[in-house]
């Protein structure tokens, strides 16, 4: 099958776009951190693929979560940090980051007045406002997770 290219769907400008609220999986609304959509389609295996611009304001924090597959993070401005297998690192404006599948992670907001911005690249890839984007790992979760290693 060939796919056609759609430049209504397949170009996007992540600069220039309409901010839009995050949330997680049972609703909330992730305070102060929004995205812009990019660019989206299909895969030749039919997964769908996609990039979103995330902006996230000083003292936010998206709680440690896991997604149904990997995706990679490139950070556009900013200082922040990726929690990670236990331990913190600090993202900074030029980085990129592999978070590999259902890997829980976390990611901590500036550290200083300046909001943190990278791009989220995603297979299988969810809109910046959908409840399934990502899955929060519970208190529970997280205590059953250490227990089993």
């Amino acid at each position: 099958m060939t796919q056609l290219f759609r430049p209504e769907e397949h170009i996007e400008n992540v600069l220039e776009g309409v901010r839009r609220t995050m949330f997680d999986d049972s609703g909330l609304r992730l305070e102060s951190i929004t995205g812009v959509p990019g660019a989206s389609g299909r895969t030749a295996a039919g997964l769908p693929i996609g990039v979103d611009r995330i902006i996230m304001q000083p003292g936010t924090a998206f709680p440690l979560h896991v997604h149904e597959g990997a995706h990679l993070l490139y950070v556009l401005n900013g200082l922040g940090a990726l929690h990670i297998d236990g331990k913190d690192y600090v993202l900074r404006t030029g980085d990129s980051i592999y978070v590999p599948a259902d890997y829980p992670h976390g990611v901590q907001g500036p550290v200083n007045d300046e909001e943190l911005e990278f791009l989220a690249f995603g297979v299988p890839h969810h809109p910046i406002d959908s409840h399934t984007r990502m899955t929060i790992v519970r208190e529970q979760e997280a205590v059953m997770e250490v227990l089993s290693k």
